[in-house]
């Protein structure tokens, strides 16, 4: 499944990046602080290309994928895309029967395909290419409430997440984009304590509840 994820995130930002002119690929990503459009396609690029490699030294920190986008930072866009499109059936090879249990290229893909649409005044990307992935990552704050209290997550079709193990039980009732969107540190704490809580999330929940620490920049947010 993953290496289909993948397959169609890298086809979809494949079409949007060769469509894009100068000016809007150099317009700055919120969600990745520093990067331009052309920045994160660049980095997706360079991802690939060091797994087909196996150049994955310091994967998947900082120095890691800044190299990525400081190797590619002059070339241009269809030279990136031939680049990608040469190390893509690696990547997917390496997805297929991957479980969904850790960082991987296919949800780094989907994260910064919203990233994208947001940094552009897209509208949000479609729930079936994302959808997989909530259905995993909504058990993640589970890890960090342990036995203080228990979660229970609600998106806007029903479907239910059940977090931690503790008596105190908190509710979530959140729109299932913006929550992945949260659970991949793509929302500020204080967009997050925004959402349908009750009662009101702690501190330690705010701060625990994306994948990769908090964030206090708030984010935009694309039209449904």
């Amino acid at each position: 499944m993953l290496d289909a994820i993948y397959r169609g995130a890298r086809g979809r930002i494949s079409t949007l990046a060769a469509g894009l002119d100068a000016d809007q690929l150099r317009v700055p990503v919120p969600a990745t602080p520093g990067w331009t459009v052309h920045d994160v396609l660049a980095h997706l690029v360079g991802g690939a290309a060091d797994l087909a490699a196996a150049r994955l030294d310091g994967a998947p920190g900082e120095s890691w994928t800044a190299r990525h986008v400081a190797e590619r930072r002059t070339r241009p866009v269809a030279e990136l895309l031939d680049e990608w499109a040469a190390a893509a059936p690696a990547v997917e090879a390496d997805l297929v029967g991957q479980k969904f249990v850790g960082a991987n290229l296919a949800a780094d893909a989907v994260c910064h395909e919203a990233d994208l649409h947001e940094a552009l005044g897209l509208p949000r990307t479609d729930r079936d290419h994302w959808q997989p992935l909530l259905e995993v990552m909504g058990n993640l704050p589970g890890r960090r409430l342990r036995d203080t209290a228990t979660l229970l997550i609600h998106d806007e079709l029903g479907r239910q997440w059940r977090c931690g193990t503790g008596e105190a039980v908190i509710t979530l009732r959140a729109d299932g984009y913006e929550l992945l969107r949260g659970l991949f540190t793509r929302r500020s704490r204080r967009q997050i304590a925004a959402w349908d809580w009750s009662p009101a999330p702690s501190a330690q929940l705010l701060e625990g509840f994306g994948a990769f620490g908090h964030r206090d920049d708030d984010q935009p947010i694309p039209a449904a």
